[in-house]
């Protein structure tokens, strides 16, 4: 059976749909992707996934005219389109499902499952691949980072719903005052987040922390997170990828809608502001490009007692 799966572009909503393509892993199926650089790194160790097609994003579209030459030649048993994109509908198949998230009140998981027709929620994780696996753990030996790990991702790209830098030491430097068990400290973010994440451990009251922006990619990224305690981080593909990975995961919200979007899993939490989404962006004084910050009503002390709870 040759499925076409039209991926997400973000990493977050790529990690969330990997929920279909763990269900399709016990299946004699041979799996296409669309997708982007960013969401390549999430979906290239499936096994059943014979064939990615990567597309840098075009002015007019011209991106999908690159997949329609690539793709035209097949007749797909199935499509499954996350993106409800014209690829869809201009290339042969025999089955199409276009993923159309009406249920305001669902989560993106419960959604995609229901869209393959699945009676059970499968959770959302990548593959375990022993050679990346080792890589993860030679780097927390070489960096002497001591388990328990507690890793962080203070800075996402959209500054509105980014906890601010200095709540996030004071969290992590009142939970060492507090003597809270964990021994070493990563910072995760890309390679444009370098710099912020620096400012953030230089205030830090601890040796054993090592700022790694910008120096893996996402599959050595996720094992390496599997060796964490607990992560805290902003909404983000990289809390996605901390709940994925199974450990626990704090994802702190505001102007995002956890009923889609909450870290998924056994040991998945959120907290998020005292004002809820509706009412920080669905009001007429609301811009998404506006400077100020959404995020500041998040007590330090409402994540530390979290935090606490879960270390405990």
């Amino acid at each position: 059976m040759k499925i076409l799966f039209i991926g997400n572009t973000r990493l977050g909503d790529a990690v969330l749909s990997t929920c279909i393509l763990n269900y399709f892993e016990s299946k004699n199926v041979e799996i296409t992707v669309i997708c982007s650089p960013l969401s390549h790194e999430v979906y290239k160790n499936f096994s059943v996934v014979k064939n990615i097609i990567s597309l840098i994003k075009k002015k007019r579209g011209k991106h999908w005219i690159e997949a329609y030459r690539a793709l035209d030649n097949q007749v797909w048993d199935l499509i499954i389109d996350l993106r409800n994109t014209i690829i869809s509908r201009l290339i042969r198949k025999k089955k199409v499902l276009r993923f159309n998230a009406n249920n305001k009140k669902e989560h993106r998981v419960e959604s995609m499952c229901k869209l393959i027709k699945l009676d059970n929620v499968i959770s959302p994780k990548l593959p375990n691949i022993k050679k990346i696996n080792k890589k993860a753990l030679f780097f927390l030996k070489k960096n002497n980072l001591v388990k328990p790990i507690l890793a962080l991702a203070p800075i996402t790209n959209w500054h509105r719903k980014n906890w601010p830098l200095n709540n996030y030491a004071k969290l992590v430097n009142k939970l060492i005052d507090n003597k809270a068990n964990f021994k070493s400290i990563i910072i995760l973010g890309s390679d444009n987040e370098k710099e912020g994440c620096e400012d953030l451990k230089k205030k830090i009251r601890l040796k054993n922390v090592v700022n790694f922006s910008g120096q893996a990619n996402i599959s050595e990224i996720y094992c390496i997170l599997k060796n964490c305690h607990i992560f805290v981080g902003n909404d983000s593909g990289l809390m996605h990828l901390a709940a994925a990975s199974g450990i626990n995961t704090i994802g702190l919200f505001g102007p995002s809608n956890e009923e889609h979007y909450a870290p998924w899993g056994k040991k998945a939490y959120f907290l998020r502001t005292t004002k809820t989404y509706d009412e920080l962006v669905l009001t007429k004084s609301y811009n998404r490009h506006g400077k100020g910050n959404l995020m500041k009503s998040l007590s330090v002390n409402k994540v530390y007692k979290k935090c606490i709870e879960i270390i405990k």
